[in-house]
Parts: structure tokens; sequence; C-alpha cells
């Protein structure tokens, strides 16, 4: 959810009173356009050293980017981000033996689209699949976990391991969460939610990774650091605790995009995946 200024939200908080029905047009619209179609310029340098690539997804061209040998590791970006923010963690798996694939999502990087959803980003997710084989793994940071989650519960890929960095819980619990913290209403965080759910064509309460969590074989690994703003820590804790097996890590004062570039998360991975 884009952060919004204060005379923003007031507007906003009005609008869900007096035209609750134009509120919800525009902030539905607002939830599934990327204001940006990446965050960060770094990671671009081990990007330009990789095979670009194009495959098929589901509301246009998706870009790639994949290298090295051994397993096949994909990599799933979050909201308004691309491949570059995982580069890090993904150079040091390619080197420690493993096929990278980056993948930037519906209209975000280099990918066709200018509206999508996590149903896309799962979506292209089993496009990816259908292109480069099926994945060992997926390595995942926030909404691009709960894409990956879809994409294996609904048979598009069906990785072994799956490393979640900052993940969302649920769609509900996150829009919530988000909403409150920059001052919407309750009834504007409800108006926001009904008109997702019925944007996205099912129930909301179908988005959440803890539900479909006790039904997952991939190994997993929840990262996730304590001083994270976007999503809170507790997340990655209740998710573990459903998911069999699963193993979670948390980080001292690292925020939402720091799990993206700190060494000791990148060994944590790497001890996971070994």
């Amino acid at each position: 959810m884009t952060q919004m200024p204060k005379p923003a939200i007031l507007m906003a908080n009005a609008a869900a009173w007096i035209a609750p029905q134009s509120f919800t047009r525009k902030a539905v619209s607002a939830f599934v356009t990327p204001r940006a179609r990446r965050q960060s310029e770094r990671g671009r340098d081990f990007l330009e050293t990789l095979a670009r690539e194009t495959f098929p997804g589901p509301i246009g061209a998706q870009r790639a980017y994949a290298g090295g040998d051994g397993p096949t590791l994909f990599f799933m970006h979050g909201w308004e981000a691309d491949s570059a923010d995982l580069a890090t963690h993904a150079e040091a798996l390619m080197q420690a033996g493993y096929r990278v694939v980056l993948i930037d999502g519906p209209a975000h990087g280099e990918s066709e689209g200018r509206k999508t959803s996590m149903l896309d980003f799962a979506a292209g997710l089993g496009a990816a699949a259908q292109a480069f084989g099926a994945p060992h793994g997926v390595v995942a940071h926030s909404m691009g976990c709960p894409s990956t989650v879809i994409a294996t519960a609904r048979g598009l890929i069906a990785p072994q391991v799956f490393v979640a960095l900052a993940s969302p819980r649920s769609l509900p619990e996150n829009v919530e969460f988000q909403g409150r913290s920059m001052g919407l209403t309750r009834r504007a965080v409800r108006l926001m939610l009904d008109g997702i759910e019925k944007r996205l064509g099912e129930p909301i309460e179908h988005f959440d990774i803890a539900r479909d969590a006790p039904a997952m074989r991939a190994r997993a690994l929840f990262v996730h650091g304590t001083g994270d703003q976007i999503v809170r820590a507790q997340s990655s804790h209740d998710i573990a605790q459903a998911w069999p097996g699963a193993e979670v890590e948390f980080y001292d004062g690292l925020g939402h995009r720091g799990v993206l570039r700190n060494p000791a998360v990148t060994g944590r991975i790497l001890s996971f995946l070994r």
C-alpha cells in the first residue's frame, strides 16, 4: 500500500463516508496499480551478468534473468520492486552452485502490464515454471511470499524449499495494519477490503498463508526484521507455527528491505538450503 500525505488521508476518510462507492473504486484502482516499477538501483550490475529472458506471463511478456548451473531457484520480489531487490542473495546462491532465475512480476521491472495483483504474480510463477522448468525452490520477499504460496497451493509450482523474507501473513491483516498505521478509519479500510475482494473475484479470507500452510510440503524458512514497519514481524512467526517443520529467524533492527542485503541473512539462507 502506497504511503499517503496527511491531507490525502483526511480527504480519503471523508470520502469513505460521503461517497463510499467513489472512494472504493479509487482505492482499489490504486491498490492494483504500482506507482514504481522498481525500488533500487543496487544489484543491477549482477543482473547484467545474467541472460535476459522473456516468457509469456498472465498479462503480457515477463522479464527474467537466469544464470548458473545446478538446482533451479526462482526469486520473486515484492510490490513496486523488481529482480534487483534479490540480486544480493541470488549472486551468493549462484556462486554456491545453484541456477538462479530472477523474475520481474507482472507490471513490474521490465515486464509488461499496468495493473496487477498477487494472483497475477502467482500465475507468473507458474508461467516461469513452464519456461524454465520446475524450480527446486523459491526465495521471495514481501508480496512475493503469498504469491508463491498461492502458486504452490494451486498446483502451478511445487518447490521443495521455500525462503520467505518479510512475509505478510494475510491480505486483510496487512491492508488493515498498513491502512490503520497511515491513519485510515476502520470504515475506509473495510470499504477497501470489500473492493479488493470483488476485484480479486474470491473471498479475501482465501489470501492467508497460515490458512494454506498446514498443507504445504516444502521445507520452509521465514526471515523477518524486528524493525519492519511495513509487515509485522509477528506475521512470520504465525505462518511458521502453521507450516509443518518450518524454521523462523528474526533479526533485530532490520527493516522491511533490510533483509534483502544483510550478510547474516544471506548466510542463513545458504546454511538453510545446504
